[in-house]
């Protein structure tokens, strides 16, 4: 009767003692799955920005930009025009942002570069509408300090429709232009005045 009171006891005392240190394949398989519950933390720099633009003619669109890169140095900011609707894209553009210093502090941290993006949905068109650009001249091979990304016949077509436009920098020293004609966008080109 002893020795079974003393089994007991021992079995008793293994039931509730702690579990055996897992081997190395066990420590993995614990490791992998406890990393799975773990979301991975964002890095590098990212920013995202929108607000409506209400156009000329009662025309309604939303203007759309992010970023993402390892830094706000190296990151790659898209443009998005989209209809009313905030789903239809019409106007779409990729710039890595060290080549839009018009736009983007380089040296810029994270809060610095949200606010550039920010900015850089702002239309920039001294007038937003077509008419605003310079004419183009029978004859010569692009308007004055503008070069464009559609025909002469193209051009001068919105410009005597008066439609919307919007222009945001991509470049250095000049903005891209985007001519609207209800649900359609037709990139127009680049306005650069400091030079021909």
């Amino acid at each position: 009767m002893k020795r079974l009171g003393v089994a007991l006891l021992v079995l008793a005392v293994a039931a509730c003692s702690r579990p055996a240190p897992t081997t190395p394949n066990n420590a993995q398989d614990a490791t992998t799955g406890s990393q799975a519950a773990i979301p991975a933390a964002t890095s590098g720099c990212n920013a995202n920005a929108s607000h409506d633009w209400s156009a000329v003619g009662s025309q309604y669109y939303m203007i759309e930009a992010e970023a993402h890169g390892p830094t706000c140095r190296e990151a790659v900011a898209t443009i998005r025009i989209k209809a009313h609707d905030g789903q239809t894209i019409l106007f779409q553009r990729s710039y890595p942002v060290a080549e839009v210093p018009l736009a983007f502090n380089p040296t810029s941290d994270q809060t610095g570069f949200r606010s550039d993006l920010e900015e850089w949905t702002t239309n920039v068109a001294d007038t937003p509408t077509a008419n605003w650009l310079p004419a183009w001249p029978s004859g010569a091979d692009h308007p004055p300090f503008f070069h464009p990304s559609v025909s002469r016949a193209q051009y001068e077509s919105f410009r005597g429709a008066e439609g919307p436009l919007f222009c945001y920098p991509d470049g250095a020293e000049s903005n891209a232009c985007v001519a609207m004609s209800g649900d359609h966008a037709t990139f127009l080109g680049s306005r650069t005045p400091e030079r021909e």
